[in-house]
């Protein structure tokens, strides 16, 4: 437990090290996703490896190297969050086609098909997160304020659902996935997580922009949106172990002692990431 603390304060100090910057300097985000899209995808890579998967590193290279190409196209061009996301989705998504199908193409192995679509959905997992994350910091008016609810949101669904869990917790949501998560648990995180939201946004952000609607509005649309960000949350965390039951393995990595690697970390945060984006696009149109 002591040795999970201390790594937990590190791995929080070294976040809050690329976070706050970005607030000035929204590029750091740029080198901040990178090291971390590097290290998650090793972890995939070595976690495939152990179901006797072998992904194309080149075509997740190729992934990273296309969402830096969606963002200069974008920053060229003034655009904005809508339009980084359609350059992404424009750019990336053939590319994910075309993995998905390569391998079965090229080679006659039975087991060409399923080394390609989990290259393409590796390569879509780790890559549209972290895009979401540069994207909003770079190309949305104060988007710090959404990356930074992002990335907090999981942290605080994890801790209410678990406290509410421990007190009312009784049915079971996915015990062959999860087997502590329970219904209670899952509502708890939902509702505080939406409440901590909101009043974020309605004193927080809402200050910082000329928004001509009312702030209780304001605050009861993000309080809708958290709840969906909380499910999210959950749904990334499950997602992730899914993955490591069905390979075999405790954690992605172990870097971070008592925490596992870097997509133990996060895995919850590429689910709430590209939800950022939802909730600045959303402030845009009630601006």
């Amino acid at each position: 437990m002591r040795q999970r603390i201390i790594t937990g304060v590190i791995f929080t100090i070294v976040v809050a090290m690329f976070v706050i910057p970005m607030y000035w300097i929204p590029l750091v985000s740029i080198l901040f996703s990178l090291i971390v899209g590097v290290v998650a995808g090793r972890e995939m890579y070595q976690a495939c490896g152990h179901g006797n998967i072998k992904l194309s590193k080149v075509g997740l290279v190729l992934a990273g190297l296309i969402s830096l190409v969606a963002m200069a196209l974008t920053s060229i061009l003034g655009g904005d969050i809508l339009m980084a996301l359609s350059f992404y989705l424009l750019l990336e998504m053939p590319l994910f086609f075309v993995l998905s199908l390569m391998p079965s193409v090229c080679s006659t192995s039975h087991d060409g098909f399923v080394k390609g679509v989990t290259t393409a959905g590796t390569a879509l997992y780790v890559s549209f997160p972290l895009f979401c994350l540069c994207s909003v910091t770079i190309f949305v008016p104060n988007g710090w304020y959404y990356m930074v609810a992002a990335l907090a949101a999981p942290w605080i669904s994890d801790v209410f659902a678990y406290f509410t869990g421990v007190l009312f917790g009784k049915h079971k949501i996915v015990p062959h996935i999860s087997p502590k998560k329970t219904w209670e648990g899952c509502i708890g995180g939902m509702l505080f997580c939406a409440i901590a939201l909101s009043l974020y946004f309605a004193f927080f952000v809402y200050g910082t922009r000329d928004f001509e609607i009312q702030r209780i509005t304001f605050g009861i649309v993000m309080f809708v949106i958290g709840l969906f960000v909380s499910v999210m949350s959950q749904l990334g965390d499950w997602l992730a172990s899914l993955i490591k039951r069905h390979f075999g393995i405790k954690d992605f990595g172990k870097f971070m002692p008592g925490h596992g690697g870097m997509l133990d970390r996060f895995d919850s945060a590429f689910f709430t990431l590209p939800m950022a984006a939802v909730m600045a696009i959303v402030a845009m149109y009630l601006h």
